[in-house]
């Protein structure tokens, strides 16, 4: 992922990153001061923006009066999230991504028809560098210096998914010369440069089922780590923030984490051999146990007592014969491929339950527990479809009090995690902090009106609620306002007042209750002693 680095702007008066070299990362950002946990690193617009797979459900059909009504969530998305290839006039003044230049292109094309939007759609992303290839020679020149990997992709199954799905269908809709034997290396490129160095983003608005990718000059540049010491947002003009999440010091990495913490390191490591074409050595998926994570362990079926991690993570063949998994507590070791079978039934248990049945999770968990470690990327996985009934469970007028017990333990349990693979600023610490104080909240108002904890005690549980919520928010307000985690953010505003008032009138009332039990301690006057 590499570029040049990018020139001073208004944004980035004085640029806190810098472009590096090493053997390890090649090109890459490094701090150019030392940056503190939440500080602005850099402020991007994205070169380009499209969907990730072909979707018809977000086509607007205007331009070629397909449809004689449009709804208003598709004309939105048309308008604003940039991504439908066809849409309705003026479109060209309200988006910067569809430019006249396509606008004019596929409202000439008399191949297009309601018979192949899926195709176009899928097309997008990299039809805008082509067009902007066409139009913006200098632009281009800082875009090719992108890695594309194309030595590695060369005739593998992506190489020719690309050809068939890309290549083709661009000339089939006479998008592309076809007499130029250049140009499928150099569209193969273009895919390369979208695949190894976009970033995923989210539909604006919070609108669900649109998945889109955009590509950042500045941002693409940063290397990975497992553990990253970065915390990215993104507005809903595609506007991504790079934070520190992580205090950084002068001349140390920028690093971002390109897969899902929440993998285990095999899973981890094939989405990034796959994808970003590179093996990552960080110090998360060198260590058998993960840092103490444990996402990738399971129960030792020898002693019962330990669990069993790796001896090599690093290699390719993790569940083959011969590969050895040693127990942290009896040091005996197992194959991989008997780890291969633990982990292929307990998918496949998680797999076919009912994401509403809490009771068969809840026993499903359980089960597994006698052959995964609690924390293994399966458990969490399992935890997280939980969180999501207890959640519905919670928001319901009388929530069972085990329920609500039981989301307050995943929660933390979660959390714990999340502390080890996500140091520092994350947005899903963010979001396990806020829904941790909910249940504490309702617990411990419960046991007040039961007259099961004093008052007293029910203003320190609420101060501790309280205080989640407010460590929640040192996160969620780093959102864009309009995200999901930024709506969020206001309603935790408004309820952190009302909590603070609430533990106000609970103290009001300790205050009175311990004075009142004070004056009933007090000696009475001996009534014979005052006459005499």
């Amino acid at each position: 992922m590499t570029m040049e680095e990018k020139p001073k702007t208004s944004a980035t008066p004085t640029l806190k990153y810098k472009v590096a070299r090493s053997e390890k990362f090649g090109r890459y950002l490094q701090a150019a001061k030392n940056l503190q946990a939440g500080e602005v690193i850099l402020r991007e617009k994205p070169i380009a923006v499209g969907p990730i797979t072909s979707s018809n459900d977000y086509v607007c059909f205007a331009c070629l009066r397909l449809l004689p009504k449009i709804k208003k969530g598709i004309q939105y998305l048309c308008s604003k999230c940039n991504v439908a290839p066809l849409c309705g006039p003026g479109c060209e003044e309200q988006s910067k991504h569809h430019t006249p230049y396509e606008c004019d292109t596929f409202k000439n094309n008399k191949k297009l028809s309601s018979d192949n939007i899926g195709e176009i759609i899928g097309i997008l992303l990299p039809l805008r560098l082509w067009f902007l290839n066409q139009t913006d020679p200098e632009l281009w020149k800082r875009i090719e210096t992108m890695e594309a990997h194309m030595d590695e992709r060369r005739n593998t199954s992506v190489w020719r998914d690309r050809e068939i799905n890309v290549i083709n269908v661009m000339k089939a809709l006479h998008l592309i010369p076809e007499d130029d034997a250049s140009i499928p290396d150099h569209l193969q490129q273009m895919c390369g440069i979208l695949d190894v160095n976009t970033f995923e983003l989210r539909s604006p608005g919070g609108l669900d089922g649109l998945l889109l990718r955009g590509l950042y000059v500045a941002a693409s540049f940063m290397a990975h780590d497992c553990r990253g010491n970065t915390h990215l947002t993104v507005d809903d003009d595609f506007q991504l923030t790079v934070y520190a999440s992580l205090p950084i010091k002068e001349n140390e990495a920028i690093l971002f984490n390109y897969t899902s913490s929440l993998l285990g390191t095999v899973g981890r490591r094939d989405h990034l051999r796959g994808g970003k074409y590179f093996e990552c050595e960080c110090s998360l998926c060198s260590d058998p146990y993960e840092m103490g994570s444990h996402m990738s362990s399971i129960l030792c079926p020898r002693c019962r007592k330990g669990y069993m991690g790796i001896q090599n993570p690093l290699t390719r063949y993790p569940y083959e014969k011969g590969t050895a998994w040693q127990c942290d507590k009896c040091r005996r070791c197992i194959g991989g491929r008997l780890v291969r079978a633990t982990i292929n039934i307990s998918r496949t248990l998680i797999d076919d339950m009912d994401d509403y049945d809490i009771k068969g999770m809840e026993a499903l968990t359980k089960k597994l527990l006698g052959s995964l470690h609690p924390n293994h990327f399966l458990m969490l996985s399992l935890k997280q479809k939980l969180l999501a009934a207890y959640r519905k469970e919670v928001a319901t007028p009388n929530p069972q009090k085990k329920i609500m017990q039981r989301m307050l333990d995943a929660c933390r349990e979660m959390y714990n995690v999340l502390e080890i693979v996500e140091p520092g600023i994350s947005r899903l610490k963010g979001i396990m902090l806020y829904e941790m104080h909910l249940p504490l909240v309702l617990l411990a108002n419960r046991a007040y009106s039961a007259r099961e904890i004093s008052s007293a005690e029910l203003a320190s549980r609420l101060e501790e609620a309280g205080s989640l919520l407010k460590k929640s928010l040192t996160i969620l307000l780093l959102e864009p306002v309009d995200t999901p985690e930024g709506k969020l953010a206001k309603r935790a505003l408004q309820e952190l007042k009302a909590l603070n008032q609430n533990i106000a009138d609970v103290k009001t009332i300790t205050i009175a209750d311990q004075k009142c039990s004070h004056d009933k301690k007090k000696p009475q006057k001996n009534k014979s002693t005052k006459n005499k």
